[in-house]
């Protein structure tokens, strides 16, 4: 603890501070009272002991550095005000002449009294800070309950987390299970841009083994860890000094792992700061999981059971939002109705499940001959439609002739090796030229299609 004495005489001081350094105390004095104010003002102590001399500044003292005990010395004879004393809270009285360990029985109460001044208002930082920890976990929940978008989430929950540990940068790998390596899909700070879509392997680097096992890390100099990766660095010009990396798990399984990189102001990461990011991870990792799970929920919505490819609900869907689209693009799109004709004698002829398994063929030999950006959907029984965005009628109308001889091309089995071939009729319309609205553009490609049966069948009419 450092000590200020005061005392106007030299002697008294010299004694004073010599007893202090016997019992162990860094002590600084000053003899002048002009010399006290200055030297509060520049430094700060633990505990003050002044001579009687300067109790007309107690009150100045105690509004300065109300937390600092004083102790006050004083002859035997002087006349002191022991209720203004008192009343400022001084932690002792020494009257002289005093014995050394009287002065060290008053220290000590100083000195213990200082220590609780301190240990209390570290728990109430503590609490401040674990206050503020819940706000910040409480937004973070919020935040998941906000959003369904992994982008907005990744980024919402992060900031909430860079506020509470103060790093230069973070970043979120998510595991790509199809070739085993981690993707950064997010990441903030100055090389927060270059580092998106890199990828590492499992083991690779710091990130790489925290994926392969499970278990997070605090790595306070990367310079002396083998596990680093330096790779990373020299791609982004950026300089990592400590890492504080944490697994995402979902039922005991690795989808990912997050990082923060070098804490701001050069200090290491702690184990309060290893605690919130765990916390944090874990509610990031529910988070994705949840909108993982309400993604596969919105694309089987939009999946036709039988065939797997899109249903009614998806074809409106698309098509609402390119028509809102076409406002600005001014896009056009094509759209091919077909319906296979008399599908009734397929179910008559040889059962249902004969009848299900010919829809399923279809829909796998139209997406042998459509395009990648053509949509093809299952529109009910026997109908299907294919979108074709950006699209004439003259090239709609090749597409459509494409599909009606592949699907003829080859004969369809039923039980015990029996054959059948099927035929489909298809009409084609086109936005803006035939229609204006979803409706009108499915309608126009119906009445294609039902003219094109009513003419004999097996064929493409355009509207």
């Amino acid at each position: 603890m450092q000590v200020l004495v005061y005392d106007p005489d030299r002697l008294r001081l010299s004694t004073i501070s010599r007893n202090l350094r016997e019992l162990g105390l860094t002590n600084t004095t000053v003899s002048s009272i002009n010399e006290l104010r200055k030297t509060i003002q520049k430094k700060q102590f633990d505990i003050m002991i002044l001579d009687e001399t300067a109790l007309g500044l107690l009150d100045q003292f105690k509004k300065q550095h109300g937390e600092v005990p004083i102790i006050v010395v004083a002859e035997r004879n002087s006349i002191v005000n022991y209720e203004r004393a008192i009343f400022a809270g001084i932690a002792g009285l020494l009257l002289r002449p005093y014995r050394r360990d009287f002065l060290l029985r008053v220290v000590d109460k100083a000195m213990k009294r200082r220590n609780e001044i301190i240990c209390n208002r570290q728990t109430v930082l503590s609490l401040r800070w674990k206050v503020q920890v819940l706000q910040t976990l409480n937004e973070v929940v919020q935040a998941i309950n906000s959003s369904l978008k992994p982008k907005e989430i990744l980024n919402t929950i992060m900031v909430k987390a860079a506020e509470l540990i103060r790093a230069e940068g973070w970043s979120v790998l998510l595991l790509d299970e199809n070739t085993n390596e981690l993707v950064f899909e997010a990441a903030s700070g100055k090389a927060g841009k270059k580092l998106l879509g890199m990828r590492l392997k499992i083991g690779q680097g710091v990130a790489g083994w925290v994926a392969r096992y499970g278990q997070s890390l605090i790595v306070p100099d990367v310079t002396k860890d083998p596990r680093f990766y330096s790779g990373v660095d020299k791609r982004t010009k950026f300089t990592t000094k400590s890492v504080l990396c944490v697994p995402m798990k979902s039922s005991d399984r690795i989808i990912g792992v997050v990082e923060v990189v070098n804490k701001v102001g050069g200090e290491q990461f702690t184990q309060d700061d290893y605690e919130i990011f765990e916390n944090v991870v874990a509610h990031l990792t529910i988070a994705l999981e949840k909108a993982r799970m309400y993604r596969k929920m919105e694309e089987a919505s939009q999946v036709d059971d039988l065939t797997q490819l899109y249903n009614t609900r998806y074809c409106n869907h698309f098509l609402d939002n390119f028509l809102l689209e076409r406002k600005e693009t001014r896009g056009i799109i094509s759209l091919i109705f077909l319906d296979i004709d008399f599908f009734k004698l397929v179910d008559d002829n040889f059962g249902h499940l004969v009848g299900s398994e010919t829809l399923k063929i279809v829909g796998e030999r139209m997406s042998r001959v459509v395009r990648k950006n053509d949509v093809i959907v299952r529109y009910g029984g026997d109908e299907y439609i294919v979108l074709l965005p950006n699209t004439d009628k003259k090239t709609a109308a090749i597409i459509a002739e494409r599909i009606r001889k592949e699907i003829s091309r080859e004969p369809f089995y039923a039980f015990g090796n029996k054959k059948f071939n099927i035929a489909v009729t298809l009409g084609v319309a086109t936005y803006p030229d035939d229609a204006k609205t979803r409706d009108e553009l499915i309608g126009k490609a119906d009445r294609a299609m039902y003219e094109g049966k009513m003419s004999g069948r097996n064929k493409v009419v355009l509207a």
